[in-house]
């Protein structure tokens, strides 16, 4: 494979998490034709069909399994490399914490808190869609990442921070509204509102082994969208709790899907070898502060 690119590995990877070219597209941020041609070029050079392609899915061939190992084991090394490179050449010293909307208020107070103790290697959050972050964990521009999803065993570790409540948002008119709590039957018939991008924080596959409630809704792009498109009553979403961020919106009402279990919020890293400097007094000091102070886990 001495003539594929690191860039063709993570297209592949891409697609072969989301089952889907549409997705891995949006994902990667490019469009559906230049991620099918950059596929068959790749399947060109390894000599093999990597993907089994079928109306609506994509599946993965023996030789796609082998080289999604591979690839996710290369990409990473790739990142890995990258990253000692520039902190060896002078570059930014600063820790890079990413979480997607969903967490960003805990990944605040984690990174403020942290810094107030003037630690040798301060950390910087990035917040990011639920797809990105293990981009960003795989191609070195992050070092830890929130994740509702499990990380990958073959190249990650990661420990449970917390287990939050699943929680539904709809409109404060919507005929669910006057429940004290609402249950995965009870969505059946609801659109649910989707990520550009990306699924939603809550809406990890991993998940929702039993499939994902509701039908497809809405695709939003950022915050403002999400919280209108609530508002005007034309989907509901999956939340943490409120006071993980999730504050009620003006036109809103967010209750407890009652009969999810809690899912759990993970902070995770690269193994071992390739940890930078200020990795393990991060990953201390967020498991210290979320013990100490229940508020922020919901």
């Amino acid at each position: 494979m001495s003539d594929v690119e690191i860039r063709q590995l993570r297209y592949f990877i891409a697609v072969a998490e989301e089952r889907n070219f549409t997705r891995a597209a949006e994902r990667l941020l490019m469009t559906q034709p230049a991620l099918s041609r950059a596929i068959r070029a790749l399947e060109r050079e390894v000599g093999a069909e990597l993907l089994v392609r079928s109306p609506g899915d994509v599946g993965l061939t023996p030789a796609g399994r082998v080289l999604l190992a591979e690839a996710r084991t290369l990409v990473a090394q790739a990142g890995n490399a990258l990253a000692r490179v520039r902190r060896t050449g002078g570059g930014p010293s600063a820790l890079t914490v990413t979480a997607s909307g969903c967490s960003a208020p805990l990944l605040d107070d984690l990174v403020r808190s942290f810094n107030d103790g003037d630690p040798a290697v301060p950390a910087e959050a990035v917040v990011g869609n639920a797809a990105d972050q293990l981009d960003r964990l795989r191609s070195g521009a992050a070092d830890l990442a929130l994740l509702r999803a499990a990380p990958d065993p073959a190249a990650m570790d990661g420990v449970l921070l917390l287990l939050d409540q699943m929680h539904v948002m709809l409109s404060a008119s919507h005929r669910l509204a006057g429940r004290s709590s609402l249950t995965t039957a009870d969505l059946a018939d609801e659109p649910v509102l989707r990520w550009q991008g990306g699924n939603l924080q809550m809406m990890t596959p991993e998940l929702w082994p039993e499939g994902f409630p509701g039908r497809p809704g809405p695709v939003v792009s950022d915050g403002m969208q999400l919280f209108a498109v609530v508002r005007l009553g034309q989907a509901v979403v999956l939340c943490p709790p409120p006071a993980q961020g999730f504050d009620e919106q003006p036109g809103t009402v967010t209750l407890p899907l009652a009969d999810k279990e809690p899912v759990p919020l993970r902070l995770a890293w690269l193994r071992e070898h390739a940890r930078p400097p200020g990795v393990r007094a991060f990953v201390r000091h967020s498991r210290a502060r979320v013990a100490a102070q229940p508020a922020i886990s919901g």
